[in-house]
C-alpha cells in the first residue's frame, strides 16, 4: 500500500478544492500578461487553468495564440485542433487553426479550414476578409492562380482599401502572366 506525506495530502487537497473562480483568476492573470508581451508567463497561467479545466474554451484558445506569438506553430495546432474536439461550432478556432497551418505551409489543409470558417461566417466581419485573404494566399502557394484571383477579389469587394489584398493581387497576376 501507498503511503502520502502529510505535506503532498495537502497539495492534493488544495487541487481538489480548486474551483471555476480559480480558473478565472489563472486565465484573466494569463490575458493581462499576454496583453504585456510577457508570453511563457502567460503561458504557465494558462496551462494552470487548463490543469484545473482541461475543458476551459477560452485558455485554449489563448494558449493556441500564445503559441503563434511564441513562433512554435504546431502547439499552436494542438491547441486548435483540441477546440475543434471540444467544440465544432467556434468559428475563430477554425480561422485561427487555418491562419497556423497557413503559417505551416499545409496549404491544401489551411484552403480546406478556411472554406469551413468562410461557409458560416458573417461576410460583414473583419475577420471574414482577413480569411479570404489568407485562403487567396493558400492557393496561391497552391499555383491556384484563378481561385486566389477570385478570393481576392471577393476581399477588396468589401474593403477597397485592404492593402495586403491589393499586394497579393499583384502577385498572383505578375505569376500568372510569366507561368503563360
Amino acid at each position: 500500500m501507498r503511503y502520502f506525506s502529510f505535506t503532498k495530502l495537502k497539495l492534493i487537497w488544495k487541487v481538489i478544492q480548486m474551483t471555476s473562480k480559480d480558473v478565472e483568476i489563472f486565465y484573466n492573470q494569463a490575458m493581462k500578461l499576454l496583453k504585456k508581451g510577457e508570453f511563457k508567463k502567460s503561458l504557465e497561467l494558462l496551462d494552470r487553468a487548463l490543469y484545473i479545466d482541461s475543458k476551459f474554451i477560452p485558455a485554449w484558445n489563448n494558449k493556441g495564440v500564445v503559441h503563434i506569438e511564441l513562433e512554435e506553430y504546431s502547439q499552436a495546432l494542438d491547441c486548435f485542433d483540441q477546440l475543434t474536439f471540444l467544440d465544432m461550432t467556434d468559428n475563430l478556432t477554425w480561422y485561427n487553426k487555418g491562419y497556423v497551418l497557413l503559417l505551416l505551409e499545409r496549404y491544401q489543409e489551411s484552403v480546406k479550414t478556411f472554406d469551413f470558417f468562410l461557409a458560416k461566417y458573417d461576410k460583414k466581419d473583419d475577420y471574414y476578409k482577413y480569411a479570404l485573404y489568407l485562403q487567396a494566399k493558400g492557393n496561391y502557394k497552391l499555383k491556384e492562380y484563378d481561385k486566389s484571383l477570385k478570393l481576392l477579389k471577393d476581399a477588396l469587394n468589401s474593403d477597397k482599401s485592404f492593402s495586403e489584398a491589393k499586394e497579393l493581387q499583384s502577385l498572383v497576376l505578375k505569376d500568372m502572366n510569366e507561368n503563360k
